[in-house]
């Protein structure tokens, strides 16, 4: 009776601190349903059920998350929908059958899913408006038509000023109020930066008055695509390389100074901050990140690991000296005296062996007509499978069979192979390239 009773009681406490999205997908019948919710960088199971032959489903969820969720079906069949009611029943076909799906008592979904759908037309509309009016402004005889144009201007402002109001539909300081706001920039910056580059000052002025410490955040799924769809647009901004780089380091500067008093949250962020910026072969922008976290204002925000990264920017940033290493008993680096990639391979590297045959390709002409010599590192353990692996290439290569903890290894930070440096014959360092395609670019156009 006891154990009974504590059972009992466990079930009133999880009854009291769960809540529901149930309801009807007829043509989901029998298939696996999944209630995705968001933590900043992560997505996590909310509830799993599985749908009866009816098409009826219960998703029991904590009641402690508030905010936005996913709704997904086996066949892939998806809907975002908001967190933000005690219960929430759902009737329809097929969650790709947005017109048959009913909110039996959602106010909040009924209202989203509306407004959702009305700023999807009105943007398609516009488009379309946009694509018109230069056509009048410009094109004889198009141009004579100064009523139709000035009815395609007043079209286009009153969509604008629809979508600058689009918040209002909800109430000032709801969770709602706040997301279709964040998700409006999410969604502008695409189009802003391919269409409508009038914008830009707009959306980056936007961007830094965010508070990124709105806890609103966290079940949004907007944290990663907002700011990385920022330093995209940042990125096709049509400045000049050194202005966009000025650009990005005064973003992201705000978002450091931002996001500083949560330390987990801040840790996450600039290692995602890192990873996109080498991704995008920003170096500049990793540089100026890297130098920022190093600060002592910083540093105690910044794990010990990442720091280790980090120091790589640091040290081996454009334009500084590149280390000078023992090679064997003969060769240092600096002994070739002539413009050189540095690569840090492996035998057993999958990627690394798809680049050598690329290298094969450019080495000759590179030599020849660049003066570009490719110096090969290898972090194999063993001189036989060195030995083997390496034997027919034209381009000198080198091992202490240290791996990881050699020395050379060590002083460039390679944290991965194929791991590339392009240096000119002093030594100092062109860039950080990611391909071999990169490498081609560069030895085409710079050297």
């Amino acid at each position: 009776m006891k154990h009974l009773a504590i059972v009992f009681l466990f079930l009133i406490s999880f009854s009291i601190n769960a809540q529901v999205v149930k309801g009807n997908l007829t043509k989901h019948a029998k298939q696996q349903i999944t209630l995705t919710g968001f933590n900043y960088y992560e997505n996590f199971t909310l509830s799993k059920s599985t749908i009866d032959s009816l098409g009826n489903f219960e998703l029991v969820y904590p009641s402690t998350y508030k905010g936005m969720a996913i709704l997904k079906t086996q066949d892939n069949g998806s809907l975002i929908i908001t967190l933000t009611e005690p219960d929430i029943i759902l009737k329809g076909t097929h969650l790709r059958e947005s017109d048959s799906l009913q909110y039996i008592n959602s106010f909040d979904n009924k209202k989203f899913s509306t407004i959702a759908k009305n700023y999807a037309r009105r943007q398609q509309v516009y488009k379309a408006w946009r694509y018109l009016q230069p056509k009048y402004e410009k094109a004889t005889p198009l141009n004579k038509q100064k009523k139709i144009l000035k009815a395609i201007d007043k079209e286009i402002a009153r969509i604008e000023q629809a979508d600058k109001n689009i918040a209002s539909h909800f109430s000032k300081g709801s969770y709602l109020n706040w997301f279709v706001y964040m998700r409006k920039l999410v969604n502008e910056m695409p189009a802003t930066v391919y269409s409508y580059p009038e914008r830009i000052p707009k959306n980056i002025k936007e961007f830094r008055s965010i508070d990124f410490m709105n806890p609103n955040f966290k079940t949004s799924g907007l944290f990663k695509e907002l700011i990385e769809g920022h330093y995209l647009l940042l990125e096709n901004m049509g400045k000049s390389l050194d202005g966009i780089y000025q650009e990005m380091n005064i973003s992201t500067d705000y978002l450091l100074d931002n996001l500083k008093e949560d330390k987990i949250l801040f840790n996450q962020l600039t290692k995602s901050l890192y990873s996109y910026f080498e991704k995008r072969s920003l170096f500049q922008a990793a540089a100026h990140l890297s130098e920022v976290l190093l600060d002592e204002e910083y540093r105690s925000v910044t794990d010990v690991d990442f720091a280790k990264t980090l120091q790589k920017y640091v040290n081996l940033k454009v334009g500084n000296t590149a280390p000078d290493i023992q090679l064997d008993n003969n060769t240092k680096l600096s002994s070739y005296n002539n413009n050189v990639l540095l690569v840090f391979g492996k035998s057993d590297c999958p990627a690394c062996k798809k680049d050598a045959l690329k290298l094969l390709n450019y080495y000759d002409t590179w030599k020849s007509k660049k003066k570009l010599e490719v110096v090969y590192i290898s972090l194999d353990g063993d001189e036989k499978t060195f030995k083997e692996a390496f034997k027919n290439v034209p381009w000198p290569s080198f091992s202490d069979f240290k791996g990881w903890n050699g020395d050379a290894v060590k002083k460039y930070y390679v944290n991965a192979t194929p791991t590339y440096l392009l240096l000119d014959k002093d030594l100092k360092i062109l860039v950080h390239p990611r391909s071999i395609e990169q490498v081609n670019t560069w030895v085409d156009y710079k050297l």
